[in-house]
């Protein structure tokens, strides 16, 4: 009775997984290369490539399943995960897959496929929504900070519902744990719906220094595109943000009703997360 969770190296794969080894679970943490993986105490490492043809001895005893949504046909590994006893699978998607804006764009239409794979598959599942990441501050403006000590920024004044990523794991342990919560889509956001502006100025308190916002025109932002982004990507994020100029992000209580406590307010993570500036 084994925990598969796929993308043990990332943010939120990492922190399930932690909390599973540290509960006592059976877990067993996967990455493609699995020499890669550094995991806790009582995990167990597999290589797995949810893309490939097969075989997949990651599967053997497993249950459970934490899946990252991924590009490419997932539907032979799903097929295999039924064949091999899978009771219920937890899938990682994004609010790109039904948002305005999104739904059928780039993004969105990635977690759409594989959502569509693992209803296909006759798995039975809940789809998790984590809304805008805490850890995006880090990606988006980490840089910006400790180079310059200020941040650039299009559509400052949209708003977002930043969720702490140990909130998102809770709910994703609760969920491949028990079966009290386990429905066919959560939506898991932070307490409050917030300007950009208003992180940076939570990062400022945090760090005990103003951090200026400077705010770019869409052509400034395209022109700023880091290597990393693809640019069809980025003017999508644009577009979105700002439609959520002056416009609340939903907000839900599913935190509270699956891990009994609070979701965690945005200052939460940015102490918990070493910035510094300048």
């Amino acid at each position: 009775m084994t925990i598969l969770v796929t993308g043990a190296r990332g943010s939120l794969g990492g922190r399930v997984l932690s909390r599973l080894a540290g509960a006592g679970h059976p877990v067993r943490g996967t990455a493609r290369d699995a020499g890669a993986l550094d995991l806790p105490e009582g995990a167990e490492p597999a290589e797995l490539d949810v893309t490939a043809t097969g075989p997949w001895p990651a599967l053997r005893g497993v249950t459970e399943l934490f899946l990252y949504t991924v590009r490419g046909d997932a539907g032979p590994f799903l097929a295999a995960a039924r064949e091999a006893g899978v009771r219920h699978v937890v899938l990682l998607s994004s609010p790109a897959a039904y948002d305005v804006g999104e739904f059928d764009q780039p993004i969105g239409l990635i977690h759409r496929a594989m959502e569509r794979a693992v209803a296909d598959s006759g798995l039975p599942h809940t789809v998790v929504y984590p809304s805008w990441l805490a850890t995006n501050a880090r990606r988006d403006w980490g840089d910006q900070l400790r180079a310059e000590g200020r941040i650039a920024m299009a559509h400052p004044d949209a708003q977002v519902n930043p969720v702490h990523p140990d909130d998102v794991a809770e709910v994703a342990v609760a969920l491949l744990t028990g079966t009290r919560h386990r429905a066919r889509r959560l939506v898991v956001t932070g307490p409050a719906s917030v300007r950009q502006r208003d992180l940076v100025e939570v990062l400022g308190k945090v760090l005990g220094k103003a951090i200026p916002v400077d705010e770019l025109t869409r052509e400034q932002a395209i022109a700023a595109r880091p290597p990393w982004l693809p640019e069809d990507i980025l003017t999508t994020l644009l577009d979105v943000s700002a439609q959520a100029v002056g416009v609340p992000a939903a907000v839900t209580n599913t935190v509270e009703r699956v891990t009994g406590h609070p979701a965690r307010p945005f200052a939460d993570w940015a102490r918990q997360a070493g910035f510094t500036i300048g």
